[in-house]
C-alpha cells in the first residue's frame, strides 16, 4: 500500500514509496519542504518521507497564508488521511512545526498514528507567548532574526523580504495566538502515540523545563532526546544526529 495521490501539501523525498509507514515532517514558521528535506533523507530507510508545504510558500505563493491553527488543522489532516491511504503515520515538527504537527496529531485515528516527534520548541502553553506577529516591520524582523529564521540573502532582498515576511508574519500569529489559548486555558487533550521530544544542550531559547512539558501531550511512551550541539535549527545543522534522536526516542512502543 502507498500513498493515494499527489498533493500540494505533501513533497515526497524517498524513492520507492514502497514502505510500511509514512512520516510527515512539518517545518519552522515561514519555511517550506526543503527546510526538512535533508532530515527526510536521513530517514527514508525506514519511512517514506514527505515534506509538509503549507500555503504561501514555494510552490505555493499565490494560496492564501493560514492564520487559525483549528482551521489548518483540519485541511491538514484531511489531506493526510487521503495522503497516506490507509498506511500508519508518523508526524514530526520542528520549532513551530511542533505545534502544528501535534494539532494534526490530535485529529487522526489513534490506530493510524504511529509516533509524535518534536523538536527545539517549548511545549504549547508551557509558556505565555507574547504576540510578536502584530509588531511594527522592523521590531518584527528583528524578533525573527533572533529566532534564526532571517535568511541573510532574503534580508539583503527587498522584494523576496516583503514575500517572506507575509508568510513568516502569518505563521507567528498562528503559532502565538494558538499557544497562548493554551496556556489560559492551562490543559491539553493528549494523544496515545509513542512520542519523543529533541532538543540540542546549546540551544538557549529554551529551557530544559518546556522540553519535558510535552509529556503532558500524550498517553503513551515519552523520551526526551538531547542533543549536544546544533544549537536551534536541528534539521539544518544536525540532520544525522536529529534522525537517530528520532528513531531512539519513538523505538519504544513502536515498530516500522
Amino acid at each position: 500500500m502507498g500513498t493515494n495521490t499527489k498533493s500540494r501539501w505533501f513533497v515526497g523525498v524517498s524513492p520507492g514509496g514502497n514502505k510500511s509507514c509514512a512520516l510527515y515532517a512539518f517545518p519552522h514558521a515561514g519555511a517550506g519542504s526543503t527546510a526538512v528535506r535533508r532530515l527526510c533523507t536521513e530517514l527514508a530507510d525506514e519511512f517514506d518521507t514527505f515534506g509538509v508545504r503549507l500555503p504561501g510558500r514555494e510552490s505555493r505563493l499565490s494560496d492564501p497564508v493560514e492564520t487559525v491553527m483549528a482551521e489548518l488543522a483540519d485541511k491538514l489532516a484531511d489531506e493526510l488521511v487521503r495522503h497516506a491511504d490507509g498506511r500508519p503515520v508518523v508526524l514530526y515538527g520542528h520549532c513551530a512545526g511542533s505545534a502544528i504537527a501535534y494539532e494534526v496529531a490530535r485529529r487522526l485515528d489513534p490506530a493510524q498514528l504511529r509516533g509524535l516527534a518534536v523538536s527545539s520548541h517549548p511545549a504549547p502553553g508551557s509558556i505565555r507567548r507574547e504576540p510578536t506577529w502584530a509588531l511594527p516591520r522592523a521590531d518584527f524582523l528583528r524578533q525573527v532574526e533572533t529566532d534564526g529564521y532571517l535568511p541573510p540573502q532574503i534580508l539583503g532582498n527587498e522584494e523576496m523580504l516583503e514575500i517572506y515576511e507575509a508568510v513568516v508574519r502569518a505563521d507567528y500569529e498562528l503559532i502565538e495566538t494558538y499557544e497562548l489559548a493554551l496556556f489560559e486555558r492551562g490543559s491539553v487533550d493528549p494523544v496515545s502515540a509513542p512520542t519523543v521530544a529533541v532538543f540540542s544542550r546549546d540551544d538557549h531559547t529554551m529551557e530544559r523545563a518546556h522540553i519535558d512539558a510535552w509529556s503532558a501531550f500524550t498517553t503513551g511512551p515519552f523520551q526526551v532526546v538531547p542533543l549536544e550541539s546544533g544549537g536551534h535549527d536541528l534539521p539544518g545543522t544536525q540532520p544525522v544526529e536529529l534522525a537517530r534522536a528520532v528513531r531512539q526516542g519513538l523505538k519504544t512502543g513502536f515498530s516500522v
